[in-house]
């Protein structure tokens, strides 16, 4: 009998273990950043990006599976069954549709944590049935307490990813709910593998319809590349949105210089932005004037 951990040094191609990292660290940030163009659409479209989202994690949390599960080669036959191997998939994508759904709820503050869970639900439910899948000459046998821990330790971390990755438009926000949202995939992976014990059994064969590794390695090739097209779909929305942001505050900017009145914008009593004909009637450069206080503008009080 070995342990799977134990083989991760031994029985594991460890630049497929790496590249199933990469591929997680990719789809968690596509879904974290495509999560958000979901919340600033309505009606139809938020919908749409909501099955984008959800496909590129359920595609994520797949193929980094599966990805690990190639990297592992027990040195006795394997291989997976078809239809299990499907349904983990389709699980995976379903579990986190309805988790990013919720955490998309309006005015409920409780959804992102309760959605975070759903979505770690997805991660066990398709790293389960994705081993129940592999079928293997011999016996698996699971460690009850490292089973119930992967599923804690991942709904743990599930259920803060998203909170963090909405908390806030900027980048660090994102990126810290992708970080986390990694780390509940790999985290649940990787224990979870650590419950496995094997019993090779010559007497066991697996199947003839068992789907051999070449042909899950070009299934998992297909979904990477789903997540990295996604991810990178992601990022030139990004850069859209902020170009097209940049141009309306320029042409904002335009229309006020071209005013004959001073205008300005204050945050509270502080000066974000001035035009030129302010600038001109207080004497004052613009970039001395953001940033001081309304009062330095007027210093003399009315009677």
């Amino acid at each position: 009998m070995f342990k799977v951990y134990n083989c991760i040094a031994t029985a594991h191609d460890l630049k497929l273990v790496g590249l199933a990292g990469l591929v997680c660290v990719l789809a968690s940030f596509a879904a974290i950043n495509l999560l958000h163009h979901a919340r600033k659409s309505g009606g139809h479209m938020r919908g749409v990006w909501l099955a984008v989202s959800a496909i590129s994690t359920g595609f994520g949390i797949w193929a980094t599976h599966f990805i690990a599960m190639l990297a592992f080669t027990p040195g006795i036959p394997s291989g997976y069954n078809i239809f299990l191997t499907i349904l983990s998939l389709v699980a995976a994508i379903l579990l986190t549709g309805a988790g990013l759904t919720v955490s998309l709820i309006t005015n409920w503050r409780h959804g992102p944590w309760i959605g975070g869970v759903i979505v770690a639900g997805g991660i066990a439910a398709m790293h389960y049935t994705g081993m129940a899948a592999f079928e293997i000459a011999g016996i698996v046998l699971w460690d009850p307490t490292l089973v119930v821990a992967s599923i804690v330790l991942g709904a743990t971390i599930g259920a803060i990813a998203l909170p963090v990755g909405l908390h806030g438009k900027e980048e660090k926000w994102k990126i810290g709910g992708a970080v986390l949202l990694t780390l509940a995939i790999c985290s649940h992976h990787f224990t979870a593998m650590g419950a496995a014990s094997i019993i090779p059994y010559p007497t066991i064969e697996v199947s003839q319809s068992a789907l051999p590794a070449g042909w899950l390695a070009a299934g998992v090739a297909l979904a990477s590349f789903v997540v990295i097209g996604l991810a990178l779909a992601g990022v030139v929305l990004d850069f859209r949105d902020r170009r097209r942001s940049e141009l309306e505050v320029d042409r904002m900017r335009d229309l006020a210089n071209a005013s004959v009145e001073g205008l300005l914008v204050c945050d509270g009593e502080a000066i974000v932005s001035v035009n030129t004909s302010f600038a001109a009637l207080t004497g004052l450069s613009a970039s001395n004037l953001v940033g001081a206080s309304l009062e330095s503008c007027f210093p003399d009080k009315v009677a």
